[in-house]
């Protein structure tokens, strides 16, 4: 269920909108789970799949999600594992992104001073999590306009060299993409 909670929404406080979910069978026989939250993602997957069996007529298994790990998940703690930030964000993909920085060092720079994130972070997302431009990367990958919408702005020019790199975009891409992240991260900066 979407509610509205800006001006002329329902005026629930969102903590007391239900969270719960249904699963949903259309007349085509389409299964459709809506609602939920992320912690209840296996009583949500268990309950969907089997409205799908039902439905499919598949044959009834016991369901494994109890064992299913979410992509990044670390057994334990192992020491050889890198530490901070990038561990925290990214579980066992830190490796891998620290892998980056072996491979070009600069990569290993922070992408501004006044953020948490290095080179090798902007490289990931867009090998790895399909970001295309330069919002993607600081406003959804990273939350770098939320945490300091100048400094995300001042960073800008680096991440679209990074991803134009990358992706094989030209330096018309690049400041195209540095214009229309700035003006939208403008609107995030205090009335001055």
């Amino acid at each position: 269920m979407l509610v509205c909670v800006c001006k002329g929404g329902t005026g629930e406080k969102s903590k007391a909108i239900s969270r719960s979910h249904e699963v949903v069978i259309s007349e085509a026989g389409l299964v459709s789970i809506m609602g939920g939250k992320w912690t209840t993602f296996r009583q949500m997957a268990e309950d969907t799949m089997a409205q799908a069996i039902l439905v499919g007529e598949l044959e009834d298994r016991p369901c494994v999600t109890e064992e299913l790990h979410l992509h990044g998940y670390l057994d334990r703690e192992d020491p050889a594992m890198p530490s901070g930030h990038v561990m925290r964000q990214y579980g066992s993909d830190a490796v891998a992104i620290d892998g980056l920085v072996s491979e070009d060092s600069s990569l290993g720079e922070m992408i501004h001073e006044r953020l948490p994130y290095r080179g090798a972070e902007i490289l990931w997302a867009a090998r790895c999590e399909m970001a295309c431009c330069v919002e993607d990367v600081l406003a959804r990958r990273t939350r770098a306009l939320l945490l300091d919408a100048r400094a995300s702005i001042e960073a800008a020019p680096r991440v679209a060299s990074i991803l134009a790199s990358e992706l094989g975009h030209d330096a018309a891409w690049e400041a195209s993409e540095v214009a229309a992240y700035t003006e939208l991260a403008l609107g995030y900066l205090p009335a001055s």
